[in-house]
Order: C-alpha cells, then sequence, then structure tokens
C-alpha cells in the first residue's frame, strides 16, 4: 500500500514540476506548494522506490570521501 502512495506522490509532483514549473503567472492552481516542494517530494518519493534521480540535480549529489578515516596506532610502521 505504501508503494501505491509512493507512486502516487511521483506521479503527482513529477507532473506539477512538468506542468507548472515552466509556467509563469499567476495560474498556479496551488500556490503553497512551489517547485521546491514538489522537487523535494518527488526525490523522496522516488528514493523509496529504487530511483535514485539526485545524481542529476547537481546540488543534491550525496558528498563521499571527504571524511577521513582515524588511522590505528597499531597499524603504523616505521621505515629506517
Amino acid at each position: 500500500m505504501t508503494r501505491i502512495i509512493a507512486w502516487l506522490f511521483a506521479i503527482a509532483s513529477g507532473l506539477y514540476l512538468l506542468i507548472m514549473g515552466p509556467m509563469v503567472g499567476p495560474l498556479d492552481p496551488l500556490p503553497l506548494i512551489d517547485e521546491a516542494m514538489a522537487l523535494a517530494i518527488f526525490l523522496k518519493s522516488t528514493s523509496y522506490l529504487g530511483y535514485d534521480f539526485r545524481r542529476f540535480i547537481p546540488f543534491l549529489r550525496k558528498r563521499g570521501g571527504s571524511k577521513k578515516k582515524a588511522r590505528d596506532p597499531r597499524e603504523t610502521t616505521i621505515d629506517v
């Protein structure tokens, strides 16, 4: 049942982004939901379904490799 709800949210927010995103003017039927909120709903619902669209959006990519691992003092070697 939750997958059906996630599909409905993904389809509704995706259509909202495609139709109302490029439109400028007072024709917005849902003024409380802007494009950023629709994008967040779309990304969360598609990630729940197993599709990761964050890789196509540069400011929402997961950043990896920035954390340094703590070194174990027992693994240190001394070269002579």
